[in-house]
């Protein structure tokens, strides 16, 4: 029979509670790096219609001019 001292019981409680720790920070790291990446297309994608309308702006100022 096994004797239950501090030894016996902290060793498995402290591997317990690290791997609860690592599973808790690595999906909120995830999900942190899944929002950050939606961010960056949605400000690339702003960025690039707002682009996109400046551009079509001038071609139709320049194209309107007649000489």
């Amino acid at each position: 029979m096994v004797k239950i001292n501090a030894k016996t019981i902290m060793a498995p409680a402290a591997a317990f509670t690290m791997a609860c720790l690592l599973f808790t920070y690595t999906r909120s790291s995830i999900r942190a790096a899944r929002t950050n990446a939606q961010n960056q297309r949605d400000a690339h994608k702003h960025q690039s219609r707002q682009w996109k309308s400046t551009e079509g702006d001038k071609t139709k100022t320049r194209g309107s001019s007649t000489r």
